[in-house]
């Protein structure tokens, strides 16, 4: 089998709920000289497949160099010597026409058996023009949020995958992603939570804990190298110092934190911030929804009323019901053309 198709036969899919520490994960890898990182979510299952319909080959692969190889818009960032912006930016759409051509001649060469190939072929292509394979490339990388939900495609599309699902403790979670999601419910949060877990967890009792490995967000950041030393197994890489250093597409990467801070390295300051920014509510109602994955995965709860902490989550089903007869009331008027599609 020639590189190129077993390469392109071994992804590695990062899955976990948004702001669980999914991108520290892969900055920890990006620059390991096993692998290619990809530098961006592609939304390839939720954004992506769900347009390819109904399309040819052709229409497929114009949409798929249009919105998977959009990692040049990051280019228009000035470099220390300072040059103009026109030359900077003409050096990445140079970069982006490069990687669209390396991505047809990928299609060309080892053609296209399923629409996953597309995700593959465009990964590919970007690590070619970027320099990113060697001899020693054994995976590709992609992290989008909830790839979790998409583990069956996954598997039937690329035998050999693996999938990291990182998972956080939900009041941390939720506290990191409320703040850019502010019309988010703690309600719909926990729920959401709940869900990714739950499919993670399905995953792994389904494809076996050799193919889908789930890491707590905490260990990782209080242990690392425990975990650094548990994803190098798991992943049959070489250890390298490199792995201790964050990077974003080979350059050095301080975190995204939505607390504005700035980390040279793994670092545990996020853990627990819960316990000050969080009021009694909004963890009452995590942990009354989250409880039974939150048992599961070994986080302490807060002392808090059990009693209060049911009528917290019943309430909550019982406001379910009635936007659940909405919805099925549309749905059934929809049905019956009394509602436009």
């Amino acid at each position: 089998m020639s590189e190129k198709k077993s390469l392109r036969d071994h992804p590695i899919f990062i899955c976990g709920h948004p702001k669980s520490g999914t991108t520290l994960v892969v900055s920890l890898l990006d620059s390991h000289p096993q692998l290619i990182v990809y530098p961006n979510e592609t939304f390839f299952f939720r954004g992506f497949i769900p347009e390819m319909r109904k399309r040819d080959l052709d229409e497929k692969i114009t949409l798929a160099q249009r919105y998977l190889l959009h990692f040049f818009d990051r280019g228009l960032s000035y470099p220390d010597n300072q040059e103009p912006m026109m030359s900077s930016q003409y050096q990445y759409f140079m970069d982006y026409a490069k990687t669209c051509q390396a991505m047809l001649q990928e299609v060309d060469t080892n053609g296209v058996r399923h629409d996953g190939d597309l995700l593959s072929a465009a990964i590919i292509a970007y690590g070619r023009v970027h320099r990113k394979i060697s001899p020693e490339t054994i995976y590709w990388i992609e992290k989008t949020p909830y790839n979790e939900h998409f583990s069956e495609m996954i598997y039937k599309w690329w035998p050999e995958a693996r999938c990291i699902h990182i998972v956080r403790d939900p009041r941390d979670n939720y506290l990191s992603y409320q703040r850019k999601h502010r019309g988010l419910s703690t309600e719909d949060f926990a729920v959401g939570w709940n869900s990714s877990l739950s499919a993670g967890m399905q995953n792994r009792k389904y494809f076996g804990d050799d193919r889908y490995l789930i890491l707590r967000y905490e260990d990782l950041t209080n242990e690392p190298e425990t975990i650094l030393q548990e994803l190098i197994v798991f992943l049959g890489i070489t250890d390298d110092k490199i792995l201790r250093i964050p990077t974003d597409d080979g350059k050095p990467w301080e975190g995204n934190s939505q607390f504005g801070d700035k980390f040279q390295g793994i670092s545990n300051k996020p853990v627990g911030r819960w316990k000050r920014e969080l009021d009694d509510r909004e963890v009452d109602i995590i942990e009354s929804i989250c409880a039974d994955y939150m048992k599961s995965e070994g986080y302490e709860f807060q002392k808090r009323s059990q009693l209060k902490s049911n009528f917290i989550l019943w309430s909550w089903r019982l406001k379910q019901v009635p936007a659940l007869r909405g919805d099925i009331s549309k749905m059934m008027k929809r049905r019956f053309g009394m509602l436009p599609h």
